[in-house]
C-alpha cells in the first residue's frame, strides 16, 4: 500500500514537473519573443536615424556644393547691370597684360526718354471682335538673349590707347584671360592696326558683349 502511495505521488510529481517544464517553456519562449520584437524594433529605429543623419550630412553637403555653384553662376552671369563693375574687370584683366585701356563704351541709354506709346490697330470685318497688337518699348541698352528667358546681353566697345603700342603676345594674353574670366563675355569683333613703323606693334579695337540677369 505504502508502495502504491509513493508510484503515484512520483507520478503526480512527473506529470506537475512535466507541466511546469512546458509552462516554463511557453512562458520562456513568448519573453524571448517579446524581446527579440523590441531588439528588431530598436534596429530598425537606429537604421532609420543612421540614414536620416546620412541623409542631412548629404544635403548639407549639397547645399554648400549648390551655394558654390550658385556663386559661380552669379559671377557668370551677374544679378545685376553693373557696368562699373565690368569695367574694372576688364581694365584690371587689360593691366595683368600689360595694356593700358583708354576707353569702354557702352550703347546709348534710353533711360529718361519718353517711351514710345503702344500701337494699336483694330479689324472689325465681318463682325469680328477688335483685335489690338501691342508694341512693347526697347529694354535699355540691353537685348533679351535668344532662347534664354531672363538673361539679357550687353555690348561694350573697349578702346586701347594708341599711343602705347601692344604687341602679339600681350594680345593673345589679354584674350585668354578674357576666356578664363568667369565673368561670361563672347567678342564680337576684333579690330587690330599694325604700326606702320613696326609691324609687331599694334593697336587695338574690340566690341565685347557680356551676359547679365536682372
Amino acid at each position: 500500500m505504502n508502495s502504491k502511495h509513493t508510484f503515484i505521488a512520483m507520478v503526480v510529481f512527473c506529470v506537475v514537473s512535466v507541466g511546469l517544464l512546458g509552462a516554463s517553456v511557453f512562458f520562456g519562449n513568448q519573453l524571448l519573443q517579446s524581446h527579440s520584437k523590441k531588439l528588431t524594433d530598436l534596429k530598425v529605429e537606429a537604421a532609420v536615424t543612421d540614414a536620416q543623419q546620412t541623409a542631412l550630412t548629404q544635403a548639407k553637403k549639397d547645399i554648400e556644393t549648390y551655394e558654390e555653384l550658385n556663386n559661380i553662376a552669379k559671377q557668370i552671369v551677374p544679378q545685376d547691370k553693373d557696368q562699373a563693375r565690368a569695367v574694372r574687370e576688364i581694365v584690371t584683366i587689360a593691366a595683368q597684360s600689360g595694356i593700358s585701356i583708354t576707353g569702354i563704351t557702352f550703347p546709348a541709354s534710353n533711360l529718361g526718354q519718353a517711351q514710345p506709346k503702344a500701337t494699336t490697330t483694330e479689324d472689325d470685318k465681318e463682325g469680328d471682335s477688335e483685335t489690338k497688337k501691342t508694341t512693347a518699348p526697347a529694354i535699355s541698352q540691353v537685348k533679351p538673349v535668344d532662347g534664354i528667358k531672363g538673361v539679357y546681353q550687353l555690348e561694350l566697345n573697349v578702346t586701347t590707347d594708341s599711343s602705347q603700342l601692344i604687341s602679339y603676345a600681350q594680345l593673345i594674353d589679354f584674350l585668354q584671360r578674357l576666356e578664363q574670366n568667369r565673368r561670361t563675355a563672347q567678342i564680337t569683333n576684333l579690330s587690330i592696326q599694325p604700326n606702320p613703323s613696326d609691324r609687331n606693334l599694334l593697336t587695338l579695337n574690340m566690341q565685347l558683349m557680356i551676359y547679365i540677369k536682372p
